[in-house]
């Protein structure tokens, strides 16, 4: 009866670390650009609208979360990016000025969904999570100061569980249940 029990534990544990298994995380970190210019439209599996900038020469406080490089957007652009796809998207480094505040819009088509909490910059580079674990498909990142911030590391796809498919659901309960079956049949001889 106690290795039954230990079978069971073990299934359960198998067939929850199945279902909480998390979908791919990208990390853009803009690293491979090499010069200073304009991210280009899909680098990282997002639109930058053409308006977002590179560059990875040193200039206080705006310092980069991985070196070299770092983004800045140009001023009135509108300070957003798309993703390709709906997306989880997590958040990103920020650095700069501390005057700079900084919030992100989510919003899944034209629908506002979510506005992330302020993070104020400073030369050490800090994270700012939105917050929400919800598909988007554009974020808007706000500032009172948008030329006094640079991002780094936009990081996205942590999002909730990834949902495992019915069919390998399943074949695991089948296999759990064949092992419960052959360990109580051992037990009853």
């Amino acid at each position: 009866m106690r290795q039954m029990q230990k079978l069971v534990f073990l299934g359960l544990f198998v067939l929850l670390a199945a279902a909480s298994t998390k979908a791919g995380t990208t990390v853009v970190t803009f690293d491979s650009l090499t010069g200073s210019g304009l991210v280009p439209n899909g680098y990282g599996g997002i639109d930058w609208n053409g308006s977002w900038n590179y560059y990875g020469s040193a200039q206080f406080p705006y310092t980069a979360e991985s070196l070299p490089n770092r983004v800045y957007d140009l001023p009135g652009s509108g300070d957003t990016f798309n993703f390709l796809a709906p997306e989880v998207f997590d958040g990103a480094y920020f650095a700069g000025e501390p005057y700079a505040a900084v919030t992100f819009d989510l919003y899944n088509g034209s629908t506002l969904v979510w506005t992330s909490a302020t993070l104020d910059p400073s030369s050490t580079p800090a994270f700012l999570a939105s917050g929400y674990s919800g598909l988007v498909t554009s974020v808007v990142v706000s500032s009172p100061n948008p030329d006094y911030f640079v991002m780094d590391n936009v990081t996205y796809g942590v999002g909730p569980s990834a949902t495992p498919e019915p069919g390998s659901l399943l074949l695991l309960g089948t296999g759990l249940l064949g092992a419960l079956g052959m360990a109580r049949r051992k037990l009853v001889w």
